[in-house]
Order: structure tokens, then sequence, then C-alpha cells
């Protein structure tokens, strides 16, 4: 007799898509073995996730033990293993990040993989429920609070746009450091001014990045893409500026499998500033002498354009300002250790001292960054209780720091 358990794992075996799984053997049969993902897998140094494992298991096991020996929840998708993967090419081949989101699709229906996902979950998972409830209403709440009264110059139609995002919810919600989340769009957006543009800034919804990475859930990230979408289109925009590595990512490289004729330019706002010859227009104070670091964030580096030179571009290009590089630059950047808000535990705070630590020993004042996530977590770092020889080195994001060099913030 087959008890219940039994029928239901054949059940949830039934429903996995023929393509699916057409894709998740076809990366396997990739793989032969060299190991250099998990020479360059910070979790693999850790002894807690391995992609090479990962893969010989889904070639010799059945998926569903695979995915029993293996918590794919654990993974950063970070990306450093496609640097290295010698079969990794566009998008053909063993793709880490790319294989570990379909696998994801599948798990979170499994019983048993349940309790994997909770633990995996930080802040309470609050901010996929908050994405959630989004998606779900027809209108987000009112995330433009913090224009009333700035003196920044702002409408509701127009070509180019700037896209907020969850900044204002992150103001609200990570309130332990001290963070202003919020500096960072009205820097953007000020930045924009000087130039004599005047952004369309909308009250949109979440881009939705945590919801497909770190929860796979895929029919809650196409309403807020069709919304989205659906509301820019509307107002008529054409170039959407982004400040946001994981922002940028989603809707430059995710929004188009969701939705047809995605004809918007999808731009960084190092990128746009210096296309537009923008910092021609910045007067900054005469008498700087500050040294900084640069962190190359993953989803604006090695799972995006490989962005490196604009933000180091608009470094060099501010009086006063010294970039010191860190060892581990660009492709071989470190990963702050956290995605989609999940997977924060010991091992990976160890990512992050090891990351803080390499930046405080350029002898720089600031390290600088494009992504709220790994200002977040290096931040909370910094932060901890108790933490004894604490690094002397101050964590902004890069928009923040320009706009507070030209007293926008």
């Amino acid at each position: 007799m087959t008890s219940s358990t039994e029928s239901n794992s054949e059940k949830q075996k039934e429903t996995i898509p023929d393509d699916l799984l057409e894709k998740i053997r076809t990366s396997v049969n990739y793989c032969y073995s060299c190991n250099r993902c998990v020479n360059v897998c910070p979790l693999a140094h850790l002894d807690i996730f391995s992609p090479r494992r990962l893969i010989n298991d889904l070639a010799f096991l059945s998926l569903e033990q695979a995915l029993q020996n293996n918590n794919v929840w654990l993974c950063l998708t970070c990306g450093q293993c496609n640097t290295y993967c010698p079969m990794t090419e566009g998008k053909q081949g063993v793709n880490i990040p790319e294989l570990i989101l379909e696998l994801r699709k599948i798990a979170k229906n499994l019983d048993f993989e349940t309790e994997k996902i909770e633990q995996c979950e930080t802040h309470d998972g609050m901010f996929p429920l908050i994405a959630r409830l989004q998606a779900d209403n027809p209108q987000p709440p009112d995330k433009l609070d913090f224009l009333r009264d700035s003196g920044l110059e702002t409408v509701q139609t127009g070509k180019v746009a700037y896209f907020v995002g969850c900044l204002p919810i992150m103001e609200d919600v990570i309130y332990r450091f001290p963070v202003k989340y919020i500096r960072s769009a009205k820097s953007i957006i000020g930045l924009l001014n000087e130039g004599d543009i005047t952004p369309v800034v909308l009250n949109e919804k979440c881009c939705g990045h945590d919801l497909l990475w770190g929860q796979a859930d895929e029919e809650t990230f196409q309403k807020l893409v069709e919304y989205n979408v659906k509301l820019y289109r509307d107002a008529g925009v054409e170039t959407i500026v982004f400040g946001c590595a994981e922002g940028y990512k989603t809707w430059k490289y995710d929004y188009p499998k969701y939705v047809d004729d995605m004809s918007f330019e999808i731009i960084h706002f190092t990128e746009y500033l210096l296309k537009n010859d923008i910092l021609e227009h910045l007067r900054f104070p005469q008498e700087l002498d500050i040294t900084v670091t640069y962190h190359d964030a993953c989803r604006l580096g090695r799972l995006g354009d490989r962005l490196y030179e604009p933000p180091r571009e608009i470094i060099k290009r501010i009086p006063g300002v010294k970039l010191i590089e860190m060892s581990n630059i660009k492709d071989d950047a470190r990963c702050c250790g956290v995605s989609a808000f999940s997977g924060c535990n010991e091992y990976t705070r160890l990512l992050r001292k090891r990351r803080i630590e390499e930046a405080a020993n350029t002898g720089a004042e600031y390290l600088l960054a494009s992504c709220p996530k790994c200002i977040t977590h290096f931040n909370c770092y910094l932060n901890e209780p108790g933490l004894e020889s604490k690094p002397k080195i101050k964590v902004m994001d890069l928009a923040s720091f320009i706009g507070e060099l030209l007293f926008l913030v």
C-alpha cells in the first residue's frame, strides 16, 4: 500500500514540466568535473555548499535525492563559479545561478524543502511578504513621501525615469544601524536635476528580485513585472535609470523573460551620468582629501553587464577623492555573503568579515558600493554589539556619497 507521503511525492514529481527537467539535464551534461567552481565558490570554502557536488548528485541520483543532499537555498547565486567555469558560454553550457533558480522552482513544492526555505529567511521573511502584499493589491503604498518639501524636481510622464525601488521600505524596516537608504534616491534625482533632467518618478511596486531568486515565486513575480512595465509604458518612459544593482539586473535580464516587448533602455546611474556629461555640471568642494575603495556588487558585475568601469570613472573624476583598489575586484570581487535577504547566518557573516577586512586593509576611509543589500550587510557586521577591533571604515552607497559631497542630501 502506498503511503500518503509517497503519493504526495509522486504527485509533486508529475507536476515538474518536461522543459524544466530538460534544462537541468542539459546543464548537468556540460560539466566535466574540473573543480574550478569549487575552488572559487565562497560557500564551498566554508564546506556548506558545493556546486560540483550538486552537479554530480544531479547526474547520478534521482532529482529528489539530489535536492535532499544539497540545500539549494544556501547558494548565494553570486556567479563566481560561472566566471571560471570553462563550460560557461553565454546562455549555453553550465550556468550555476540559473540552474539553482530552476531547482528552487522545483524544490519549493517538495514537502521536505519547506523547513530549509524557512531556515534561510532573514528579517522574519518580511521583505518577501511586503512584495507579495504589493503584488496582490491594486495600488502600492505611497513610497514617495520623501519627495515632499525636498526641493527635487520630478514629473509623472516623460522619457527618462528613475526607479526608486524598495529604498523607502528599507528605510522603515532596517533601523538597527544608521543607514539612510532614501539618501540614495534623493542623490540620484538631485544629480539628474543638476544635469537639467527632470525624471519621471512613479509610485511603482517592488521589482520582485527577492521573490524570484530567493523564493522562486514566479507567479507573484509575474504580477509585479506586468504592473511595473505597464506603469512605465503608460507614462511614456523610454529610459529607466537605476541606482540599485538588483533592480537593474532584474529589469534588464529577468523582466524580458516574463513580458513581451521590453523596449525600455535600462541603465545604471553611473552610466547615465557619464553618457550625458552630467559631471560637467557639478561643482564639488575645492579642498577634498578623501580615500575610498569600491565594492563590485555581484548583480552589477558578474551577473549583469560587468559594469565595472563607470562607477570607478565617476569616483576618479571627483577632485580630491582617491580610489584605492582592494585585492579582489571586478570578476574576482568577493560577495557580501547575502542575496535576496536569505541565508544570513554565521557562515555568511564570515564572508562579510573577510570583505570588510579586505577593504579596511587598503587604508581607505570609505567603502562604497551600488547595492542596498551589500550596504545593509556590511553595516550589519560593523554595527554588531560587542564587535572587537572594529575596522575603521565607513560603508556608504556611491550615490549617497556623491550627494553628500554636493550637499544634495
